[in-house]
């Protein structure tokens, strides 16, 4: 870890290690101490840091491994690996950014950067990446760095869980979740939400007895423990599950037994909106419009006793559901309001896209063809990239349409190829 520590702290100060050590010490010497075939004298140690820039313990104790260091890194994990809406920014802020050992500095860091994804902190996200996390994820980085320090191996686990989540790269999540469930206490809190993202995971990636075998081994454990409190995230996960495998009435089932058991849990508003989100697009998607309009009444209705800035950060996902529905009923002029309403409100790129994805298809119903291609080919990366089904049977089909209209058969013959594999695949 002395070796990983020196070399970003090089890069920064743009010094080479020949300059480093140059009148100190040899190269090959310095090479074998970063190697940890020698230990690093302290006399070196001060002359080192002096040019880098820090105090020496920050060389000295870089490869720290004692107890109360995997204790700090351990209490810096358990406290970020909640949800992020249950930690306070302050208590964020207030963790040190840097300490002398690295088992503590990077996990406090993997810890932030997952806290900053959930919350949408882009701006946040990038910089700690790019001033800090892009430098150790490439000495890190790897699925089989399985000799790091317990607890930043752990953050490290949830880090890419996180990061994989948000690519829809689901078999990835699925290896990542197993390894970290495995270093964990069955039954713990954190167990238990990592449960719930395998079960996510599995259904993903089509292995639906497994998802199962997940929800009623995690379901009889609650039970038992009664532990009431997360009853209302399993069902919905199950609910999932139920939609996924053509089951929509128990889907249905399932987020009213999630509403029911909010009692229970101390993080209700995050969790209504996960429910109320499920039913409006599981009853959107099975064509009863008229009850999803219902839903997204209730649910403006529940928002309205929320602060104001929540009900500004749920806007966005509101005007989605309106636009999801004049889409379906084919209410082009519902569907223009709403989207010019999407786009001024829109905070990030996947309300941003969708917006684009919208624009597209009131282009295609007005027979706008110009505006429809430079709409859909603009968002069409994105929904990919994301690999969002429903967007892209629309643009797939719209794409290959219009292709076909302009005698651009090459590029029409591309697009259904696609269309055909993507419904093979559904």
């Amino acid at each position: 870890m002395l070796k990983e520590r020196i070399e970003f702290l090089s890069k920064k100060k743009q010094i080479s290690r020949k300059d480093l050590v140059d009148g100190l010490v040899t190269q090959a010497h310095f090479a074998n101490i970063l190697a940890e075939r020698y230990a690093l004298p302290e006399d070196l140690a001060e002359a080192i840091a002096e040019r880098l820039g820090v105090q020496p313990s920050y060389l000295i104790l870089a490869a720290a491994q004692d107890e109360q260091t995997l204790s700090r890194a351990e209490a810096i994990f358990d406290q970020l690996s909640v949800a992020a809406s249950a930690i306070p920014e302050e208590t964020v802020h207030a963790l040190d950014d840097r300490d002398d050992t690295l088992t503590v500095e990077l996990t406090t860091a993997l810890m932030k950067a997952v806290y900053y994804q959930q919350l949408n902190d882009a701006s946040a996200h990038e910089y700690i990446h790019s001033s800090y996390l892009n430098f150790y994820l490439e000495k890190y980085g790897r699925p089989d760095d399985s000799d790091l320090p317990r607890p930043l191996y752990k953050a490290l686990l949830y880090y890419k869980i996180q990061y994989y989540r948000s690519k829809h790269a689901f078999v990835d999540v699925l290896t990542h979740a197993t390894r970290l469930s495995s270093l964990l206490p069955q039954g713990s809190e954190f167990w238990l939400s990592v449960q719930n993202i395998k079960m996510e995971a599995y259904i993903q990636v089509r292995q639906y007895e497994e998802a199962k075998q997940v929800f009623e081994q995690t379901m009889r454990h609650v039970v038992d423990q009664r532990l009431f409190h997360r009853l209302s995230g399993l069902y919905l996960a199950y609910s999932g599950y139920c939609f996924t495998m053509g089951l929509v009435q128990e889907a249905l089932s399932a987020l009213t037994m999630a509403e029911a058991n909010l009692v229970y849990t101390s993080n209700q508003g995050e969790l209504m909106t996960a429910i109320a989100n499920n039913r409006i697009v599981m009853l959107t998607m099975t064509g009863e419009l008229d009850q999803a309009m219902g839903e997204i009444e209730r649910f403006e209705s529940l928002l309205q006793q929320e602060p104001e800035e929540t009900q500004y950060g749920m806007k966005p996902l509101i005007l989605i559901y309106r636009c999801e529905i004049a889409l379906a009923r084919k209410d082009w002029g519902m569907l223009a309001l709403s989207v010019d309403q999407l786009l001024q409100c829109a905070t990030t790129q996947d309300q941003q896209m969708s917006g684009i994805f919208y624009q597209s298809q009131l282009a295609l119903a007005h027979g706008d063809q110009g505006v429809f291609m430079e709409r859909a080919l603009a968002c069409l990366p994105y929904f990919e990239s994301a690999q969002h089904a429903l967007r892209l049977e629309h643009l797939y089909e719209g794409l290959a349409v219009v292709s076909e209209d302009q005698r651009k058969y090459k590029e029409a013959a591309m697009y259904y190829r696609k269309l055909v594999y993507l419904l093979r695949n559904k």
